[in-house]
């Protein structure tokens, strides 16, 4: 079935618009830097090495109180067993 000239306008109008904006997208990624500038892959580098940093302390100092505490839970038994 052919649609009537007035639903082939409308169609077409659509289509064009549709069109400018894919074209309009296109466009404005293309003004968008393809490459991270060196500083900021610099700074990010950085940010990554200080997390991997904190994140090594943490699990020292945790390790660190889970061996304290272990230790102070033993001394308090041995202090209950020695009444």
């Amino acid at each position: 079935m052919v649609p009537d000239r007035y639903t082939q306008e409308k169609l077409a109008f659509a289509h064009r618009q549709q069109l400018q904006r894919e074209a309009q997208r296109e466009q404005v990624l293309g003004v968008l830097p393809k490459q991270s500038s060196p500083l900021i892959q610099h700074i990010v580098g950085k940010l990554g090495t200080f997390l991997i940093a904190l994140g090594t302390r943490l699990r020292q100092a945790q390790i660190y109180d889970a061996a304290s505490s272990r230790k102070e839970s033993d001394m308090n038994k041995a202090s209950l067993t020695v009444r």
